[in-house]
């Protein structure tokens, strides 16, 4: 199974998101590697070959103009899914570049929590959170202690 990660954003490169992305890609390369073959590995399952995710950071001025939602789609005879969460713009670009990092990280692992929960088959999402986070050495508790739990 592989990773799509990308991002929509509003100042990516001033904010330090697109550093944040291309960081992680390059922590996550053994989820996200174009070149390995990946949606032909059962490493995380069979249910699904392919899930994007896509983090959405824009202020609400710009995400209520142009209508955007939240998405969370599955497409069960195409094994995809393609999921689109939106990241407190504000919060976002007032935090310190370490918080910064974790929101990211946070609505990775929120994406991937929603797959699990719309799974109907042997999607092992809890494995890819654990594998997720290894690779990008943060722990649950760091995440849980952003989001103030």
């Amino acid at each position: 199974m592989k990773l799509f990660i990308t991002i929509e954003a509003q100042n990516a490169i001033e904010s330090g998101l697109a550093d944040i992305l291309k960081e992680t890609l390059c922590a996550l390369d053994f989820l996200t590697n174009k070149e390995k073959d990946l949606e032909n590995i059962d490493n995380y399952g069979t249910e699904f070959r392919e899930i994007a995710i896509i983090p959405t950071c824009v202020n609400d001025e710009y995400w209520d103009g142009l209508g955007w939602k939240e998405r969370k789609q599955i497409w069960r005879k195409k094994r995809e899914a393609d999921i689109r969460l939106r990241m407190d713009y504000e919060r976002f670009n007032n935090e310190t570049q370490r918080n910064k990092r974790l929101l990211f990280i946070d609505v990775i692992i929120k994406s991937i929590r929603v797959v699990q929960e719309k799974s109907k088959g042997d999607f092992e999402g809890n494995k890819l959170i654990r594998d997720i986070l290894s690779a990008l050495k943060v722990s649950e508790d760091e995440i849980r202690q952003l989001n103030g739990f």
